[in-house]
């Protein structure tokens, strides 16, 4: 893997991440699947909160990356980026354990 790409991977995936949540919940709230109950909860925020945390231990699951780095600062740097998407994950998709899904 380059340099650019173990470097960058933990913000790409935030970023997927980000577009996938809210792609999922615009499509749930359009068909809606805010009204199906499962297990006491929507269906929707099933789905929400279930991929949510897939894609924190997928962000966690990156600090792999770091072990294959050929030198000390490239080390850093992508622990440094991995451990910001994981992060940023960990705050931006909150909202769909915390509020409502649909307006």
């Amino acid at each position: 893997m380059t340099l650019l790409a173990r470097v960058s991977a933990g913000l790409i995936l935030w970023a997927f991440g980000f577009s996938l949540l809210y792609a999922l919940q615009g499509a749930g709230c359009a068909y809606g699947w805010q009204e199906i109950q499962l297990f006491g909860a929507a269906l929707l925020r099933w789905f929400l909160v279930v991929t949510w945390l897939l894609l924190v231990a997928a962000g966690l699951a990156l600090l792999r990356l770091t072990r294959s780095a050929s030198s000390d600062f490239e080390r850093r740097v992508t622990l440094a980026t991995v451990l910001a998407g994981a992060g940023a994950m960990l705050v931006t998709g909150s909202p769909v354990a915390l509020t409502s899904a649909c307006a």
